[in-house]
């Protein structure tokens, strides 16, 4: 079913669960629980639900401009408000990850925040943590967090460019190359569409990605696939300083939509926020057979969706044990 806008509706989630970030483990979002001016994405003013004991927990979208919240169950999408650093140089926020205890990180191009979702809707306070360290003409539109333990002891974020590979970022913003997705049979490379996301099946770190095969400036923007990420490629590569083929295998043979700039995941579906320029942003729900399937159409928003993300802590049943 299509809904031509946006559902204002409450998102009600639940407890936190634990999680320390390999950034700030004393910063993060939330709001005191305090204010009565409007649905709160709290329950209790201190974190919002991982999802980590079966409840839906709270997916996070985002215009270049704007956070919304997403409740998985309802497909509810509400609008949260707009990032502000406080400058007028913030620039577009490109994508969005959320760590175990449900803080919201997001990064522009080449720059790292921490934000802080109100209890009601209002201005999205972005505080910076770090500038990445950039090679020449390098941007990052991708952003997801690690699970603890992954590529050292705490959570890491790792963040995908504008040519299709993945870095594991630093607090102080410098970066570790961890390879690319490989090609196609043709030898066209494959290159992140938008997003990546991980979480755990059954105690062990997996992740997922969407990708889109590109031959030199020209990608397929209509087709993209959902992509399973070798992990156990990844945690060699950052070890050893040398990149490898981050693409552990395809569910499916494409979602049948392109330009999907930011996922999040529960249960047995991922979540999909497209950017198509031809059509309205969408939200698409993509199955274990890799095929996406439209929610909801987005018409208001006339530059698409820029990211997603879901807690590392949330339920994914969709990859097998």
């Amino acid at each position: 079913m299509r809904i031509a806008s946006v559902l204002a509706c409450a998102l009600v989630v639940g407890c936190s669960a634990s999680g320390v970030s390999s950034f700030d483990p004393d910063g993060g979002a939330g709001g005191d629980g305090s204010s009565d001016t409007g649905p709160s994405p709290f329950k209790d003013g201190s974190a919002p639900d991982t999802g980590a004991g079966g409840g839906a927990p709270l997916i996070y979208a985002h215009t270049d401009t704007e956070l919304y919240t997403m409740d998985p169950k309802s497909m509810a999408v509400t609008l949260v408000g707009t990032f502000s650093d406080g400058t007028s140089t913030l620039g577009n926020v490109t994508d969005l990850a959320v760590n175990a205890a449900g803080e919201v990180w997001v990064n522009t191009a080449g720059s790292i925040f921490r934000a802080a979702v109100p209890s009601a809707p209002g201005p999205v306070q972005l505080t910076k943590v770090t500038d990445i360290t950039l090679k020449t003409s390098q941007k990052f539109y991708a952003l997801g967090f690690t699970l603890a333990g992954t590529l050292g002891p705490d959570e890491k974020l790792v963040a995908g460019d504008n040519l299709g590979e993945l870095y594991a970022v630093e607090s102080n913003g410098t970066t570790t190359a961890l390879g690319n997705f490989g090609t196609d049979a043709q030898g066209n490379r494959y290159e992140l569409s938008g997003d990546v996301m991980f979480f755990a099946v059954n105690g062990l770190p997996r992740g997922l990605a969407t990708l889109r095969s590109c031959k030199g400036t020209t990608c397929v923007g209509t087709n993209d696939v959902l992509a399973e990420i070798n992990v156990t490629a990844m945690q060699a590569a950052y070890t050893s300083k040398t990149p490898g083929n981050m693409r552990k295998s395809f569910l499916g043979t494409g979602t049948g939509v392109g330009k999907l700039f930011g996922i999040g995941a529960w249960n047995d579906s991922v979540y999909a926020f497209s950017r198509n320029g031809t059509n309205p942003a969408e939200l698409v729900q993509i199955g274990a057979n890799g095929v996406g399937k439209v929610l909801q159409s987005f018409p208001q928003i006339t530059a698409g969706w820029s990211g997603a993300g879901v807690t590392t802590s949330a339920s994914v049943t969709i990859l097998p044990n």
